[in-house]
């Protein structure tokens, strides 16, 4: 069942799946980091960069962020999709929102991992 939702037949499920996916992860990170900062709050500079020192933290962090990218990507595209009429200027406003995006993206990678 779950499988025939997700063929051509029903175009936007894979999209409204995708988005309640990325919420899913989003929700899970900052839970989790609601739990961390209840039972180990960090309390200089140096505290605060042994708290995302570890690896696996920053590739939490960025999942996060490409999450949260891919979840405005699609709430934006419907929203231009439903309120912006002219096909101009929707496909401007949607290019720089997925320049935006990208670039926030690449930001934080490289924020994360010190490139």
């Amino acid at each position: 069942m779950l499988i025939e939702l997700l063929t051509k037949k029903y175009p936007g499920m894979r999209q409204w799946l995708t988005q309640r996916l990325t919420a899913v992860v989003m929700a899970t990170y900052i839970v989790s980091l609601v739990l961390l900062l209840a039972f180990k709050p960090p309390a200089n500079y140096q505290a605060w960069m042994a708290f995302v020192a570890p690896w696996w933290w920053r590739l939490a962090t960025l999942l996060f962020f490409v999450s949260l990218c891919m979840h405005a990507w699609l709430g934006v595209r419907d929203v231009l999709k439903d309120y912006v009429f002219n096909l101009t200027i929707r496909a401007y406003m949607q290019t720089l929102v997925d320049v935006l995006l990208i670039t926030y993206a690449v930001w934080m990678s490289v924020i994360l991992w010190n490139v």
